[in-house]
């Protein structure tokens, strides 16, 4: 027999949701790997198959047969498994225990400076690599991540839970089965093609994903991706339209089909007087449809829709479609239509009608908190007082509109388009329609300052709130979708664009007291209001990647003596970024180490330093260049631009090395002298200040 064979894994289901198949596939894989690692068993390159009812593994060649080899057994040390040149009890314990005699043992040398101990190598016979897979697969499907998994029950009483009822499984090493049972289904050599054109069989041992093509089924994520992708454009042309890219949706629609088919349809050109968004929604979120633009850049009837079913009747499909979503705009229209006879200012009162969350009062009230905010920081937010606490007081209202009601996505940007029919003015408008964003780590900022401002206190307000409540996200669930609050919270204050004069702290109790003086609901304690800067600050250290900055350098900037607004505190971290490693910059972080070291055990130190103290020529020196350097520091910091002085007040920081090197070498700081001891310290910790007062480098 070949000592090769191609290795084939499937795990056949119903349809897995959009998003969830890539990284349970992927986790299979990395999986699949690790444990042949773990074994010596080197396969090809496994290819990894995704589709909404599949998990694909598939290797060329793999060894059906585990090398032998040696495994090195070390024992008790000598002083334990010996007493008088004789074994101890511990001695025979440990090799019966390892399956040894005595005899199989020796004394040796361990490599770690403490003697001898006992040391046995046995050789490992290899084991079928069928048979290592067989007893892991089970317990590696039970870890796969999943949002949520079901039981099912169909035949036989099962234990086991999966995303969506296991159907079959194929998994073969060559001819052999690779026997085993998960769910209450045994592994076979049959698969199943597409549910409407494909058929059941022998799936092909050498390239399933040709044999999965001829039953209609595309198993390759990425070259269905790419597929669609190219079907979207021809059909696009052929209509004479502009696709509107939407990178989400391709995605999503990607993990929807085995067998993707792109159909042109069209709504009705009456529905094209609702505005852009509606009909985009509609598309997107209901119907999973792409939308288009004309020639000219404006909205088209045209739309897209993704089959997965090569149909005979091509139109059939898109007239499917087409009456949905015409019954769907028709809906839309009706509430556009109805919805503006009631302004945004008259329905405010309705929002105390809606609970914000059980515990935490009404809409209504977070409302009036989050208006209180804006008007007592407008300077520190840098918007107008009038239009900020206007938009602050509409921005909910649209809550309460039909058109929302049907199409929750809208919130926001109908807010927007109905206070320009209300007459606000285009601050205000912008202000209501742009407060959700961003909505994630990689969407844009809104322009709007008036939108950044209400974006700010929404969710420092939602955060006080649920943490109140003990509602605190832990490392599987986040159902209130809290880290994505502090997210968009750090982004909005971090961004140096139009920087927002407060710290995180200041905002936090800005926010409490709105809370507190309502006294409608609940008091915030300076207990949630620290787990809160906690929480956000921890946030900030996972986001510093996408902010253009390392985690070290940001936790060092956060930990310096002065408080500062987060985009300040982003714009040191994005100089230290490339000073920590420079050799001035590692140099600098290790004395600042050490110096926190040493004053952390120091207990009670000095206020002030005695030059009259001093007895050595480096302790005197240091003190000199730090005198200087206090200075120079002051007059760098002192610019009116905060971001042109960081570089040369790193410069100035850098210049203490050889000072403070020169001190380390030829200095004892922990003198027999009490006197002389407690100076040094104290000229010690005058220069960790001076370090502090820019970044805690220490942390670099």
């Amino acid at each position: 027999m070949n000592n090769m064979q191609p290795l084939l894994l499937e795990i056949g289901t119903e349809e897995i949701p959009a998003g969830v198949a890539p990284r349970m596939g992927a986790a299979l894989k990395d999986a699949v790997e690790k444990l042949l690692a773990a074994a010596d068993v080197a396969p090809d390159n496994i290819r990894l198959g995704v589709s909404p009812r599949r998990l694909l593994l598939h290797a060329e060649n793999c060894p059906v047969m585990q090398a032998d080899r040696e495994e090195t057994i070390w024992g008790p040390p000598e002083r334990v498994a010996f007493k008088d040149g004789e074994p101890t009890g511990a001695a025979h314990g440990f090799a019966k225990k390892s399956g040894l005699s005595l005899d199989a043992f020796e004394l040796a040398d361990k490599g770690d400076g403490k003697g001898n101990y006992m040391k046995a190598v046995r050789t490992l016979n290899g084991r079928p690599v069928a048979d290592i897979i067989a007893e892991a697969m089970p317990g590696i499907l039970r870890k796969l991540p999943s949002p949520k998994q079901m039981q099912w029950q169909d035949g036989d009483s099962r234990s086991d839970a999966f995303i969506r009822p296991i159907r079959w499984m194929v998994a073969r090493l060559g001819d052999e089965l690779i026997d085993f049972s998960f769910a209450g289904v045994k592994t076979g050599i049959e698969s199943r093609g597409h549910r409407v054109h494909g058929l059941s069989g022998e799936m092909d041992v050498n390239d399933p994903f040709a044999w999965l093509e001829s039953q209609f089924v595309r198993a390759d994520r990425e070259a269905r991706k790419a597929l669609i992708t190219e079907q979207l454009a021809q059909a696009a042309v052929a209509e004479d339209v502009e696709l509107v890219a939407d990178e989400v949706l391709l995605e999503e629609v990607t993990d929807l089909v085995e067998w993707p088919q792109a159909i042109a349809a069209r709504y009705d050109e009456n529905f094209l007087r609702l505005p852009e968004e509606v009909s985009r929604i509609e598309l997107k979120h209901h119907q999973r449809c792409f939308s288009a633009r004309d020639a000219d850049g404006k909205v088209s009837p045209v739309f897209f829709t993704v089959a997965n079913i090569e149909s005979k009747n091509p139109s059939a499909v898109a007239h499917g479609n087409e009456r949905v979503v015409n019954a769907r705009l028709a809906d839309a229209a009706f509430y556009f239509d109805r919805d503006p006879q009631q302004s945004l200012d008259a329905r405010v009162e309705k929002l105390s009608e809606i609970v914000f969350q059980d515990g935490l009062g009404m809409v209504g009230d977070q409302v009036r908190r989050m208006r209180a905010f804006v008007l007592d920081n407008a300077t520190a937010l840098g918007v107008d007082a009038n239009d900020a606490q206007r938009a602050a007081l509409l921005c909910k209202s649209d809550l309460t509109t039909g058109l929302v009601g049907e199409f929750p996505e809208l919130q926001g940007y109908m807010g927007g388009i109905y206070a320009r029919m209300d007459g606000e003015n285009d601050a205000v408008a912008d202000g209501i329609a742009l407060h959700y964003a961003p909505t994630g780590a990689e969407d844009d900022l809104p322009a709007n300052r008036i939108a950044r401002a209400i974006g700010i206190i929404e969710r420092t307000d939602k955060l006080l709130g649920y943490f109140h409540l003990g509602r605190i996200p832990t490392a599987s669930a986040d159902p209130f979708g809290l880290r994505r609050a502090a997210i968009g919270l750090i982004r909005l204050l971090t961004d140096t664009t139009q920087p927002i004069d407060m710290t995180l702290d200041k905002v936090i109790d800005e926010a409490a007291k709105q809370w507190n003086q309502q006294r409608v609901t609940i008091a915030i304690s300076n207990e949630t209001r620290v787990k809160v800067h906690d929480f956000v600050i921890e946030r900030l250290l996972g986001l510093s990647s996408n902010l253009g900055f390392s985690r070290t350098a940001i936790d060092a900037a956060v930990h310096s003596s002065e408080t500062r607004p987060l985009y300040r505190e982003a714009l040191i971290a994005r100089h230290l970024t490339g000073f920590e490693s420079s050799e001035e910059g590692q140099a600098i972080a290790a004395a600042n180490k050490r110096i926190a070291n040493i004053l952390k055990k120091a207990g009670s130190i000095p206020a002030a330093v005695n030059i009259d103290l001093f007895s050595e020529a480096a302790e005197t020196a240091l003190y000199d260049e730090l005198v200087k350097a206090e200075a120079d520091f002051q007059r760098a910091v002192s610019v009116a631009d905060f971001d042109s002085s960081i570089a040369p007040a790193l410069s100035v920081l850098a210049r203490m090395r050889a000072p403070v090197d020169s001190f380390f070498d030829d200095v004892m700081v922990m003198a027999e002298d009490e006197a002389v001891r407690g100076n040094r310290l104290a000229l010690l910790a005058r220069l960790r200040a001076l370090f502090l007062n820019l970044a805690d480098v220490s942390r670099l």
